[in-house]
């Protein structure tokens, strides 16, 4: 079945979007958030300084207000903030690790701007007249989510990387996905049935989602105390990590709630007989979030992998929720797809 304009670039904007999020997890397991000290430039340059020489300290020093004035606004010290302490976190490494993924968001913007632009034009054109709300809605809503997220980036660099602000941006980006893989699912031609995936029925999938947004917080959270200890004791204190978190409630409950989403995507799948590609691909990711768990339990949570973990989950909320789309209704018959 040939894709509509709207579906591809939605398509696209998931891609890049997941790609978004992999080089997010990379910033955050680095500790590189605060790289560029600065937005929407990187040490007052549009291409970042890689060495300390290069840096321009004149405008460290013409900035500083507005830094002290931002960290105040979002709770962190101002006191915090000099010139000497800047130069002091300078790393070249961090710099342009922080900066290749606003590089990353670019392709995301314009992907989404471009993807909101089909979906009026689709409407204005009168081809999406059953699906006017679909495109309208769910095109500027994307759109707006990038917006939203890129602000938050800001914020997320003025609080000095505060956990609750970080989290919040990547739940921003979690939500763009249920958008755009509502756009994918929704957005075909009047004359074209949309997809289904036989077998399971909506609230059944339903449960699965639930359990992967449950899992998805808990491990929010768990990250959030990771994150703590890398500001306390440095990245080379990875090692200890898991120790600090292993015997808290919420990673308990993490580790093994994980084993109810195996199920339910098992019990899924057999109901589906493990037709077309997506009930197949859900257990794939599944089963892989569970090795990389095993994994960061027994290897003092693995960098590399981390940042493996973060990405499949990504990628797995989009799956279910699509495949939550694609179920039929309660008491209600479906074609595969």
């Amino acid at each position: 079945m040939r894709k509509t304009g709207v579906q591809k670039l939605a398509f696209l904007s998931i891609i890049l979007l997941i790609i978004l999020i992999f080089a997010g997890a990379i910033v955050r397991v680095t500790g590189s958030g605060l790289g560029c000290p600065d937005w929407p430039t990187c040490w007052g340059e549009l291409v970042p300084p890689t060495s300390i020489e290069q840096v321009d300290e004149a405008y460290l020093e013409e900035k500083l207000p507005r830094f002290k004035k931002s960290a105040k606004r979002f709770g962190r010290d101002p006191d915090e903030i000099t010139v000497a302490k800047l130069l002091e976190e300078y790393d070249p490494v961090q710099t342009w690790i922080e900066f290749t993924n606003r590089l990353l968001a670019l392709p995301v913007l314009l992907a989404n701007f471009l993807l909101m632009i089909v979906c009026i034009l689709t409407v204005l054109q009168g081809q999406g007249a059953e699906n006017t709300r679909t495109f309208l809605v769910g095109g500027i809503l994307s759109f707006l989510l990038v917006i939203i997220s890129a602000l938050t980036g800001i914020v997320v660099v003025a609080s000095g990387l505060r956990s609750g602000v970080v989290t919040i941006h990547m739940a921003l980006a979690f939500l763009q996905l249920f958008v755009l893989t509502y756009l994918y699912w929704g957005g075909i031609r009047p004359t074209t049935a949309r997809a289904h995936v036989a077998g399971a029925s909506r609230p059944q999938v339903m449960i699965l989602l639930v359990c992967v947004m449950l899992e998805w917080a808990m491990g929010s959270q768990i990250r959030e105390v990771t994150d703590k200890l890398m500001m306390e004791r440095g990245i080379g204190s990875r090692g200890t990590w898991i120790d600090e978190i292993s015997g808290s409630l919420i990673y308990l409950i993490h580790r093994s709630f994980s084993w109810s989403i195996l199920i339910a995507a098992l019990w899924l799948g057999y109901k589906s007989k493990w037709s077309g590609f997506v009930p197949r691909l859900v257990l794939g990711l599944v089963f892989s979030l569970m090795v990389m768990g095993l994994i960061l339990s027994t290897s003092g949570i693995h960098a590399v992998v981390q940042v493996l973990h973060v990405g499949a989950a990504g990628a797995l909320v989009a799956a279910v929720y699509y495949w939550w789309l694609a179920a039929k209704p309660m008491n209600e018959g479906g074609s595969r797809g």
